[in-house]
């Protein structure tokens, strides 16, 4: 039987943080989005971006660890309203999470969504908020599940944008 231990991470942890995420941009890039920078993970600003969260106060960042390896992580944050046209004083965000696919299905994403919604209860946020790709069905039916509900989608024209302009006239 697994023991899980979802935990806060430390600098220590950063190369298994930075190895899940490069899976996660793998299989987003794979499954949904061909326009992902697979480089932004191990570059400076990927780098530097979970070094910063990790320590900071404003920030979230736990493992899911099974006999001390690590098997799952989630980052999250509280920020300023990425929306102008809304006002929310207290806004968080759920970035990035995955867990390894040999755990997948056994309560882990779960486990650490429910410290990340604890966590934004203790910082009073009044909006918590996770993008997923549309086609990812499954992580969609995830959020929903923990209480997300759904609020925009966003809509793009990926090529023949002149074209589809064109028969907009």
């Amino acid at each position: 039987m697994k023991k899980i231990i979802i935990r806060k991470a430390d600098n220590n942890d950063l190369d298994d943080i930075l190895r899940l995420n490069f899976g996660l941009f793998k299989k987003e890039y794979k499954e949904y989005d061909k326009k992902l920078n697979l480089k932004w993970t191990f570059g400076k600003v990927g780098t530097t971006y979970f070094k910063k969260n990790i320590s900071g106060k404003n920030s979230f960042v736990f493992v899911a660890e099974n006999e001390g390896k690590i098997i799952g992580y989630l980052c999250g944050v509280m920020r300023d309203c990425p929306y102008d046209y809304r006002i929310i004083p207290k806004y968080a965000e759920l970035e990035n999470m995955i867990v390894d696919e040999e755990f997948r299905g056994e309560g882990i994403g779960e486990m650490l969504t429910k410290e990340f919604l604890k966590w934004c209860k203790g910082k009073k946020a009044n909006v918590i908020s996770v993008n997923a790709s549309i086609q990812n069905k499954n992580g969609i039916e995830f959020y929903r599940k923990m209480g997300f509900k759904d609020y925009s989608l966003t809509l793009e024209i990926k090529k023949g944008v002149e074209a589809s302009i064109g028969n907009i006239y």
